[in-house]
């Protein structure tokens, strides 16, 4: 029917079915767990019939009529009370709310409710193990709806500390059970909203690079100084020249002396700097821009709208397609 069973009373429990109050389970739910509704085992039998039939049940309404009473399967008897309205109502109360009731003292009675520890119905109960407690006990398991411990309310305690720590009233929060805590949703979709942030900057940066590409707006860095020289390298020098000034820098370092150099103590050698990337074309945007091509076998009009799209013609390239043209 949809329902997870489990052996043991977890932080996730529910609902707990009860046939016996007197285990460790129903003590423990009586005590620290207000959350959870104890049920009788009727509950799951009406919640099945009314599955198999098809319909919608009603289970909270289910849960009303099968909830374990406070007082489930004890026999309870009373001493020491002369008020016999009042007996009556603690007749009542017992009656009411799942209990048995007994005027006369047997060995079956699981309960006597004494006022004073003193008589013969409180002689016999010690002598029968029966579990004696005050009349305190009665109403605060009446108010939490669930058999609380009777061994705090014994009749040699003061009336002041009887039922302390007997049952934690807590607030049951029903927000809680419907969201996820605060926190928890931070370890759990943390990671996940940090790489969605992520994928969502890289995908607009690829945008932004295509843009750039597609419409040919290349921009081109400022002249830096390297790390070896104070004087900045220019963007457009070639390879060779690169070559030519660090050989320049390298033989003014050296002197020669009987036809072999010698390097001088007193000259520091300059290293050779890095190559300069190659000019790009600034005057020109377009999907050609900073490109030279080759055009060979194009009319005026097609070449002109080469050079419109960024492109830049190699006119050394079309002299010699010209010449070899000619000798053939």
């Amino acid at each position: 029917m949809g329902a997870i069973h489990k052996y043991d009373l977890t932080s996730d429990v529910t609902h707990l079915i009860v046939g016996d109050a007197d285990t460790p389970k129903y003590k423990f739910v009586a005590r620290e767990r207000p959350d959870v509704k104890c049920l009788l085992p009727t509950w799951v039998e009406a919640l099945r019939e009314l599955w198999l039939e098809g319909g919608e049940p009603d289970v909270q309404a289910l849960e009303l009529r099968h909830t374990l009473p406070a007082l489930h399967q004890l026999r309870i008897c009373v001493t020491g009370f002369e008020d016999m309205a009042y007996r009556k109502q603690l007749e009542d109360h017992v009656n009411s709310n799942g209990g048995e009731y007994r005027a006369n003292l047997t060995k079956d009675v699981t309960h006597l409710i004494a006022k004073e520890a003193s008589g013969a119905k409180y002689k016999y109960a010690l002598d029968w193990n029966i579990k004696i407690v005050a009349v305190d006990w009665l109403e605060q398991s009446l108010e939490r709806g669930m058999i609380l411990d009777e061994k705090l309310y014994n009749l040699s305690t003061p009336p002041a500390e009887r039922g302390r720590d007997a049952w934690i009233r807590r607030t049951v929060s029903t927000s809680s059970l419907r969201k996820r805590p605060l926190d928890r949703d931070a370890v759990l979709n943390g990671p996940r909203k940090l790489r969605r942030v992520a994928s969502t900057k890289l995908s607009s940066q690829n945008v932004g690079l295509w843009t750039d590409i597609v419409s040919g707006d290349i921009k081109a860095e400022a002249p830096k100084c390297d790390q070896w020289s104070e004087q900045p390298v220019p963007q457009n020098s070639s390879m060779l020249e690169t070559l030519s000034t660090s050989g320049d820098s390298r033989g003014a370092s050296m002197e020669t002396l009987g036809g072999h150099p010698r390097s001088s103590a007193n000259t520091v050698k300059t290293p050779m700097p890095p190559m300069a990337p190659p000019m790009i074309n600034l005057h020109k945007t377009g999907i050609f821009a900073g490109k030279t091509l080759y055009l060979h076998g194009f009319n005026e009009k097609k070449v002109r709208g080469q050079i419109e799209l960024g492109g830049r013609p190699n006119p050394v390239v079309d002299r010699c397609a010209a010449q070899a043209s000619a000798l053939s």
